[in-house]
This record gives structure tokens, C-alpha cells and sequence, in this order.
């Protein structure tokens, strides 16, 4: 046997053996979990199986692995074929399938889903009803609504993740196995539209492992089971639809990511030089019927369609790096809210007039919500993380590693945000991607001298 073709062996064995361990990793969590949440358990997995994700991302990129002056492992042929791939979307969905039977461990985000899938199934809608609204009372369980966090809140979820919620209920009742069966479907579309991007694009397939490992969603959406993973699989949809030039598809699509969770829509600017006045006009005449047709049926009566969305945006703040510092300055919240707003316009804007590239732009305007977010939860880095493997950001996998403490704040008596995680967070996630930016710019220059 060749040198290479022994190279090339003992990666894959190295590669398979890293799949595996990974999985003896989530399998842990779902036996050794118990009732109820086990944080330190969740943190520990998390941080054990991302080390574990990035060395078989090296793998991929055929990266010299070392430790100290000691070669771990060596760089050789390209280690890019079919086989891999397969074995990296096999190994994807067995993690996510491995922790269906896993109960939500650092968000309680999925009672709430539980519960207005109840209230749906009994002709209730949420968004007119709260979950301590005294005429629900005979809908309450040992669980339900006690759970629910904010309970005098009415819903901020929309169609498309109402309809999971109502599904969810009918099929698990007050268990959210069957969402994660829709989530695993969504994961599983959602690579495969991944892959379709990266053939247009001519990149590397393999490099879907940067999303189909990465801990942060396996585990936000198959052990918290937030509902991003549905909202993600549009979202991706309709990225390779506006590559492709099948404006009205993506039109529906879009409009669709949106009515399951509302980040998205932050990329709207950039439609407009992606398609001209004109396929703009259809566009947007597409995505406002299906988001008019869609929205219609849950309107309320007696209040606003978006009082609790605006009472969230008016009043949530957590894990924000330039609203953190704002308001640690200002000593209010609400003028770091605004700044921060106005910072992220003006960058938005500034991206929707410059950019040459569509996917790279949203890529750059899901960073600049990164930057200036004044509330960012591990699962509100779904959408990045799906953008990622295209670019591979060493400041975005920074961030998605050391996000995991903030998992930290409910441990404590009372909610806590700690500064030192603010720093080993963000210090990281800003030195990197300033040499990152830094590159780029400057082989835009030598790109323009030639």
C-alpha cells in the first residue's frame, strides 16, 4: 500500500471513530439525563462532542492536526469523496434521532409550544387566550401551563410553527416527540438543499458537516426542541431557489421561514439588488398574499396580533455583546436598545448597497444581528450556523462553542449573566473576525489590483 493510501486510511478510521464517539456522547445524555434537567450534563456533552465536531472538520478541510509540537494528524490527499458523505449525514441524523427520547434541559421554551398545540386542538387560539386565562382552566394538567414561562403572554409564534405545535399535540399529546419527528424530516430536506447550494457554488459537499455535527442545533432543537430547525429548512429552501433564479418559488418560501419565526426577515433589503425593481414588485406580491393567507386565520379578536411580540422586543435582553456594553455605559436600556438598532440599520444597509455575492451577504447581515442582538440565545444562531459551512468563519465556530455558557444563568438562585462569560464569548468571536474581515479586504484589493 501507497504512503497516501495509508494516509487516506487512517483518516477515515479516525474520521468514523470520531462519528462514533460523538454518538456515545448524545447517547449518554439520553440515558444518564434522568427526570427533568441536568444543565451540567448538557454544558459537558456539548463542549465533549464540539471538540469532536471541529477535528472531523479538520479532517475535511485536510488540516494538520497538532498538539504542542506533536503532529496528530497529518495533511494529505483531499479527503472529499461520496463514502464521506454519506457517512456524515448517516452519523447527522442518528444524533438527532438519538436524542428524540431526551427531555428539554436548558429552555422551557417547549411547554409553551405544548401547550398552544392543546389550546389549538380545542378551538382556542393563542394568540388571543394566554395560558393563565381563567377560561382555559379545565385544559390544565400536572405540566400545563404550570410550565409555561410568561404565562399571562399571549403567543409570538406563527402560522407554520402553530401548525407544528397543533400536529405535535394530536400525535404526542403532551410530550414533543412528534415535533422532533418533523424537526427530523426538516434537518434531513434541510441537508440535502445544502448540498444542492454547494454544488451550485462548486464548493466541497463534505462541508456540510459544519452544520449537520455542529452540537448547537442537534441539540437546541432535539433535546430543547425549538422550532428554528422548521424555520431553517425554509430558509434554506429559499436560498437555493434565489441562487437557482426561481424568484416566485423562493417568493412562497420565504414567506413561509418567516411565518414559522420572524428572524429571517432581516435579509429582505437585499432582494432588491438580487432582483430588480421589477422581479422585486412580484416578489414581494407573492410573499405578502401567502403571508396574508397564512397569517389570517390566527388574527385575534380583542387584541393586537403583535402585543407580545413588541412587549418581547421592548423588554428582552440577554447575552447581547453591544447592547451589554451600551447599557453598561448609558445605565439605560432602552437608549442601548435604540443605538444598537440604528447600528444594525445602518450595516444592513450598508450591506444591501455593496454586496456582489446574495449568500454572502446574508451571511454578513446574520452577523451583524449577531453583533447587534440585544437578546441572542444559543438557538437565535440557527440561522448563522446554516450559513457557516459556506464560509467557514473561525470567529462564528468561536461562538458557537463558547455560547454554551451562557447555560450558566439559570443555574443560579436567580437568572444570572456573569461578565467573565461575556468575555471569554465575545473577546474571541471580535479578535477573530476582525483578522477575518481584515483578510477579506485586503484580498479584495489584491483581486482589484490584477
Amino acid at each position: 500500500m501507497q504512503k497516501s493510501e495509508k494516509q487516506q486510511g487512517n483518516k477515515a478510521t479516525i474520521f468514523l471513530g470520531i462519528a462514533v464517539l460523538i454518538e456515545l456522547a448524545f447517547l449518554s445524555f439520553t440515558v444518564f439525563q434522568g427526570s427533568g434537567k441536568n444543565i451540567i450534563l448538557y454544558m459537558s456533552v456539548y463542549a465533549f462532542t464540539f471538540i469532536l465536531f471541529m477535528i472531523a472538520y479538520f479532517i475535511i478541510r485536510n488540516r494538520t492536526i497538532k498538539f504542542g509540537n506533536k503532529i496528530i494528524l497529518k495533511a494529505s490527499k483531499a479527503f472529499n469523496t461520496e463514502p464521506v458523505l454519506f457517512v456524515i449525514i448517516f452519523f447527522a441524523l442518528l444524533y438527532r434521532i438519538t436524542l428524540i427520547p431526551a427531555e428539554p434541559s436548558t429552555s422551557d421554551d417547549v411547554y409553551r409550544y405544548i401547550w398552544e398545540g392543546k389550546i389549538l386542538a380545542n378551538g382556542f387560539n393563542p394568540f388571543e387566550k394566554a395560558p393563565d386565562d381563567p377560561e382555559l382552566n379545565f385544559l390544565h394538567s400536572d405540566n400545563l401551563p404550570g410550565k409555561v414561562t410568561f404565562p399571562s403572554m399571549t403567543s409570538i409564534y406563527p402560522t407554520v410553527a402553530q401548525a407544528v405545535f397543533l400536529f405535535n399535540y394530536l400525535v404526542s399529546g403532551e410530550s414533543d416527540w412528534g415535533m422532533k419527528l418533523i424537526y427530523l424530516l426538516c434537518e434531513f430536506i434541510t441537508f440535502v438543499f445544502l448540498i444542492k447550494i454547494f454544488e451550485l457554488r462548486k464548493q466541497n459537499r463534505n462541508l456540510v458537516i459544519l452544520y449537520a455535527w455542529l452540537p448547537l442545533p442537534i441539540m437546541e432543537y432535539f433535546i430543547n426542541s425549538h422550532i428554528d430547525a422548521v424555520g431553517i429548512m425554509f430558509f434554506i429552501v429559499f436560498i437555493f431557489l434565489i441562487l437557482s433564479g426561481k424568484y416566485i418559488q423562493a417568493a412562497f418560501t420565504f414567506a413561509l421561514t418567516v411565518i414559522t419565526k420572524l428572524i429571517p426577515v432581516i435579509i429582505a433589503p437585499l432582494l432588491i439588488k438580487k432582483l430588480g425593481w421589477k422581479k422585486s414588485f412580484y416578489f414581494s406580491a407573492v410573499f405578502l398574499i401567502t403571508a396574508a393567507v397564512l397569517l389570517y386565520p390566527i388574527i385575534p379578536e380583542t387584541r393586537a396580533i403583535n402585543e407580545s411580540f413588541f412587549t418581547y422586543l421592548q423588554n428582552w435582553s440577554f447575552n447581547g455583546s453591544v447592547y451589554s456594553l451600551l447599557n453598561g455605559i448609558f445605565r439605560n436600556g432602552y437608549l442601548a436598545r435604540e443605538i444598537s438598532s440604528v447600528l444594525f440599520v445602518i450595516t444592513l444597509g450598508i450591506i444591501s448597497i455593496k454586496y456582489s455575492d446574495f449568500l454572502k451577504a446574508a451571511y454578513s447581515v446574520f452577523i451583524a444581528f449577531t453583533v447587534f442582538a440585544a437578546t441572542l440565545y444559543p438557538w437565535y444562531l440557527g440561522y448563522l450556523a446554516a450559513l457557516n459551512p459556506f464560509f467557514g468563519f473561525y470567529s462564528v465556530l468561536s461562538l458557537f462553542f463558547t455560547i454554551n455558557l451562557t447555560n450558566l444563568s439559570p443555574l443560579a438562585d436567580v437568572w444570572t449573566e456573569y461578565t467573565w462569560v461575556y468575555i471569554v464569548e465575545y473577546v474571541p468571536f471580535y479578535f477573530l473576525l476582525s483578522i477575518e474581515l481584515m483578510f477579506l479586504i485586503q484580498k479584495r484589493k489584491t483581486i482589484g489590483k490584477k
